[in-house]
């Protein structure tokens, strides 16, 4: 065997064996619904979170990282091009002290503050999302059919701006979940 061909050889036993784009990271909505409480729109649905290495070892050494949830809500009869109904992000900052060794989750709009003694506590709270308020009722006719959508993602544009360059370039900072779909009549 020549030269070229051994070394090809050798480039494709140093290949990672199973698809090149399977990764053990990356966010997931699992299901999701929009329910009527007290004169509005509130979400209920349950994500998996699943954080590379690159991110997981960032907040441990106090880098924040920021996940925004996005919701939008469309008449079922408009066309693609029309606008959202309802277009909502919600963005909540996850934290960790080390000197407390306590992971902390933030809810921005509110205010809001969680404690966690442990990042699997974190992922747990985090995964099982309940009333989290969406639109007031009247922002949506009475009668009609509705697609709604769900989606989280990693705001790398959040990060440090040290930090930034890295993630753009590096995929295990890409972190979100496809949209997930559904509809409803209200």
């Amino acid at each position: 065997m020549s030269g070229l061909p051994r070394l090809l050889l050798a480039l494709l036993l140093l290949l990672p064996q199973g698809p090149l784009w399977a990764a053990d990271y990356g966010f997931e909505v699992l299901r999701a619904e929009l329910v009527e409480v007290d004169e509005s729109y509130v979400l209920n649905a349950d994500i998996d979170y699943r954080f590379s290495d690159p991110a997981i070892d960032a907040l441990k050494n106090g880098v924040p990282l920021t996940l925004a949830l996005r919701v939008k809500i469309v008449r079922d009869s408009a066309h693609w091009w029309s606008r959202a109904d309802v277009d909502a992000r919600m963005l909540f900052r996850v934290r960790y002290h080390s000197l407390a060794k306590l992971f902390q989750l933030v809810q921005e709009e509110s205010g809001a503050l969680h404690n966690f003694a442990s990042f699997n506590a974190l992922l747990e709270y985090m995964g099982s999302i309940h009333d989290l308020p969406i639109a007031p009722l009247e922002r949506l006719s009475k009668g009609q059919r509705y697609r709604a959508r769900v989606a989280v993602d990693l705001d790398i544009e959040s990060l440090p701006l040290p930090l930034r360059p890295v993630a753009y370039v590096t995929p295990a900072w890409y972190l979100s979940s496809p949209w997930y779909r559904w509809s409803f009549a209200n």
